[in-house]
């Protein structure tokens, strides 16, 4: 009886997320990504990417361990068919969502273009300047995102000085607008 009434004590919205839960909404990445180079990259040299599938995708997949590896191509009735069976088995699995899934791992991917106004060769002569530490510096940035740390936290104490003098903006973290923007993205 004492378990009965404990449940009843619960609230009937135990499915959403606590306070103190980690929910993240990875589809606010792109957003997060665009506030924080206004924030930290003069430059803002990075382009958004669009990223679009072949129409015909390959499957490699083995049978058992010791049997020999296989190859299909799929076409789009074979991936709709296969990504049905996904999400049927993952609705299964967690009936219909009532059943939390831990211990999952999710991959996003995040891609941007770096534009320089002139060619490597012309940055590293004309310019004087290192086109590396601007790519090191939107990568730290996309990290920094992703992760939801500030991006000085991201780099090793030993690479530390050598970043700071290429890029001091990603380091007023420790008090400035990158903790703000970081902040802001919790």
């Amino acid at each position: 009886q004492k378990q009965q009434q404990q449940q009843q004590q619960q609230p009937q919205d135990a499915d959403q997320p606590q306070e103190g839960d980690d929910v993240v909404d990875y589809t606010q990445l792109p957003r997060d990504v665009d506030a924080l180079f206004e924030a930290l990259d003069p430059e803002s040299a990075p382009r958004p990417t669009i990223m679009s599938p072949g129409e015909v995708w390959t499957k490699r997949s083995q049978r058992g361990l010791l049997a020999q590896p296989s190859e299909a191509s799929w076409r789009e009735a074979e991936q709709k068919r296969a990504k049905d069976e996904a999400f049927d088995l993952l609705d299964a699995l967690t009936k219909s969502g009532a059943l939390p899934v831990e211990h999952a791992s999710l991959h996003v991917v995040v891609a941007a273009t770096h534009c320089f106004d002139k060619t490597v060769t012309e940055t590293v002569i004309q310019n004087n300047a290192n086109p590396i530490e601007k790519v090191e510096r939107s990568t730290l940035i996309m990290a920094s995102a992703v992760h939801r740390v500030p991006p000085s936290a991201l780099i090793k104490d030993s690479q530390q000085p050598r970043v700071k003098a290429a890029s001091p903006a990603l380091f007023l973290a420790d008090g400035g607008a990158a903790a703000s923007t970081i902040d802001l993205l919790s």
